[in-house]
């Protein structure tokens, strides 16, 4: 049998083949499906075919039980969410409540010479940084005298 015909569409014998389930090679099957899936004119003969044959009906509807268990689901999540934000709150307003009457003992120093040490700071980061500027520059004076040529010396 004829799957295509010359302009590369699914022939009418084809398509009423797979309408009707008959005995068709599983290549052949592989490729009608592969045409369908890209082919809008073929897949849209195909529909039409279809709509001919008698559609199944389910034994029940599961309509109800859907919307049901949707409500239900809704139900969850909403609770879930303002439960979660209500505990949030009442737990964020007993600590700020609980915890207005409490005050915090107050502890001496441990060490307390050290404002005194504290105090002084400057004045000897000052001396510090005053005698390292000293050294550094006497470096580079050192430095200096060992570049220049001699005075007076042979002429």
């Amino acid at each position: 049998m004829d799957l295509f015909d010359p302009s590369g569409h699914l022939t009418d014998r084809a398509l009423l083949a797979l309408v009707r389930s008959e005995e068709l090679d599983e290549l052949d099957r592989l490729e009608m499906a592969e045409h369908l899936a890209y082919c809008d004119r073929c897949l849209q003969r195909y529909t039409v075919l279809l709509t001919d044959a008698p559609l199944l009906t389910p034994a029940r509807s599961c309509q109800e039980s859907l919307w049901r268990r949707l409500r239900v689901r809704t139900l969850r999540l909403l609770t879930s969410r303002y439960a979660t934000a209500a505990a949030a709150v009442a737990l964020a307003l007993t600590v700020l409540w609980g915890s207005s009457g409490v005050s915090l003992p107050q502890r001496e120093p441990v060490l307390p010479e050290i404002p005194q040490r504290l105090q002084h700071w400057p004045e000897r980061w000052n001396d510090s940084l005053d005698g390292a500027l000293s050294r550094f520059n006497g470096m580079f004076d050192d430095l200096g005298g060992a570049s220049r040529p001699a005075q007076g010396g042979n002429t």
